[in-house]
């Protein structure tokens, strides 16, 4: 008899002990509907700032928080009432691996977010019931820092709401709230943050780009080559060994000699090293290639990250095919898909007068055009000339119209006032015949735009053997008008080589419209890997990166325009 008592006074004590720790675990935790009214509160309040961003990004991340907890009628998101649950370490983990993706874990407070998740976490099933109040500062803290960082990785630290409107055509959009519900449901927090990352290839080679730039900063770096002589191939220099050692750290150089002598293998990889960086490839290490060779590799880190900063306002699609202009780089592809089927160079606005950067469409192509001078040019540039020599308008064909219409008519220069002319009010307008000298040459590709900004052919053809190719007023010379013409225009009864001759030898003005408008989008790379894996830099040439760099790390992205009015410079054609 002993045993089976002995037995029901072990089960009365195992459900007593059962029982007391159920009682434990409903007292350690908060009460979710106290935790839920909190959430309310502070939401409608929006008494919390999380973020040293400025007023345009708060109350865009704050909307979304308002959005998020009231499709969940206020329930916390991230904690069951005992603590904060496995998905608050997740996304913590994935603010630290922020700097993967270009940007800062700094901007998103995540020392702080760290200590707050580890202070209320349970520590064990009988620990002491976390306040309401930290559960639910914690839950919102969590859920603006989610959108926050996943707009950064939307759309970038300076986002498409703050940019020219005209600069791209249709940024990503994304269901964050859907987003953040899917994550928290599913307990995918770190996937739902990586499958916000732009799906352009581009930008994931430069994501590892920047995790071998950033290995070499964390290395040491590469050393300082002192100025001197120019190197090149036999000569023997203290610099080499520092130059080889240069170039073994971005990988330019792989084997050579030891010695002080500038050998065939250092040559080739000055070459190499120069063709990255948009210089003369002469093998000979002169002041320009002196400069690139000492940009430190922390520099060379940041123009990665500037660059990854704008591919995320890039559609997810630019097109079937479209023509993109890289402005830095003084060159134009036509692409078709990922494959550039033609490649040329251009020239580009010079600093005062930038070209603008947008996203249109080539509607039509112009043979012998007209060029409507620009007032500014007029005002600035043509009328002085006039004043000094009547003959000027008649030797370079230019004519005085009544106005920019059609069909305006021809004025004569002597009831001109030119002091006055380009000035506003005034009516007339200048305009160059088509003809050997006119600065637009023979063809004219028109994408229609604010900034009055067009593709086009030009007489001085030798300007594309200057490496910088920064001299017009804001529109792009092509260096290939004809190949370009005649792909854009195939398919029509006018698009053959020897039809699009034949009129432009007519010498009559023609207008042709594309069977369809193709995108053309105008960009600013200083950063990006080719297509054989190797990273190219160049030039911030109207100091893009630089303004970008200032507003992300001061955090006034409402001040941040990519299109800055700048001062026009006095020489050179449109």
């Amino acid at each position: 008899m002993k045993r089976p008592v002995l037995s029901l006074v072990a089960a009365l004590l195992l459900v007593g002990i059962c029982a007391l720790i159920v009682l434990k675990i409903r007292e350690a935790q908060a009460p979710l509907g106290q935790v839920a009214n909190l959430i309310r509160e502070r939401v409608h309040r929006r008494e919390l700032s999380f973020s040293k961003s400025d007023g345009s990004e708060r109350a865009r991340n704050w909307a979304l928080v308002a959005e998020f907890y009231r499709k969940r009628s206020y329930r916390p998101a991230w904690s069951d009432g005992r603590g904060p649950d496995r998905q608050s370490y997740e996304l913590a983990e994935a603010l630290r691996a922020a700097t993967l993706e270009g940007l800062n874990p700094k901007d998103y407070d995540v020392d702080t977010l760290e200590v707050r998740i580890k202070r209320l976490d349970r520590n064990g099933l009988l620990s002491e019931a976390p306040p309401a109040q930290a559960l639910a500062n914690l839950d919102l803290r969590l859920t603006y820092t989610y959108f926050q960082y996943a707009n950064h990785l939307l759309n970038g630290r300076v986002s498409t709401a703050t940019v020219d409107h005209d600069w791209i055509t249709s940024p990503r959009e994304v269901n964050l709230v859907g987003n953040l519900q899917v994550a928290t449901s599913r307990h995918g927090v770190r996937r739902a943050l990586l499958g916000l990352l732009p799906r352009d290839p581009d930008y994931h080679r430069l994501k590892d780009a920047l995790v071998l730039y950033a290995g070499i900063e964390q290395e040491g770096g590469w050393g300082f080559i002192h100025s001197g002589p120019p190197l090149r191939l036999g000569r023997v220099d203290p610099r080499v060994p520092l130059l080889r050692t240069r170039l073994r750290a971005s990988g330019d150089l792989s084997k050579g000699d030891r010695g002080r002598s500038f050998d065939p293998p250092l040559e080739r990889a000055v070459m190499v090293f120069q063709a990255r960086h948009g210089l003369e490839s002469t093998g000979v290490v002169g002041p320009a290639t002196l400069d690139a060779l000492n940009v430190p590799v922390g520099a060379r880190v940041r123009q990665i990250q500037l660059n990854m900063a704008r591919r995320r306002w890039l559609p997810q699609d630019l097109g079937k095919r479209y023509v993109v202009v890289n402005v830095p780089d003084f060159t134009l592809d036509v692409m078709e898909g990922e494959r550039s089927v033609l490649h040329m160079r251009v020239v580009v606005g010079k600093r005062g007068s930038p070209t603008p950067l947008f996203s249109g469409k080539i509607t039509y192509v112009e043979l012998n055009p007209y060029w409507n001078i620009p007032r500014d040019i007029a005002k600035d540039e043509i009328a002085p000339l006039v004043r000094d020599d009547r003959t000027y308008l008649e030797q370079n064909q230019i004519k005085v119209l009544s106005g920019p219409q059609e069909d305006a008519a021809e004025v004569d220069p002597s009831d001109v006032d030119w002091g006055k002319i380009g000035e506003e009010g005034e009516p007339y307008l200048l305009r160059e015949e088509p003809g050997p000298t006119n600065p637009l040459g023979k063809i004219k590709f028109m994408c229609p735009n604010e900034h009055d900004v067009y593709l086009h052919d030009t007489p001085a053809g030798h300007l594309f053997s200057v490496k910088e190719r920064d001299f017009s007023h804001g529109c792009i010379r092509v260096e290939r008008p004809m190949d370009l013409a005649v792909y854009l225009l195939r398919g029509t009864a006018d698009g053959s080589r020897d039809r699009i001759q034949a009129l432009i030898d007519s010498g009559e003005r023609k207008a042709i419209r594309l069977p369809e408008p193709v995108p053309v989008h105008i960009l600013y790379w200083t950063a990006w890997v080719d297509g054989s894996g190797l990273v190219q830099f160049r030039d911030d040439v109207y100091g893009h990166d630089r303004r970008l760099d200032e507003a992300i790390r001061s955090g006034t992205e409402a001040q941040f325009q990519i299109n800055a009015p700048v001062k026009e410079s006095q020489d050179s054609t449109r």
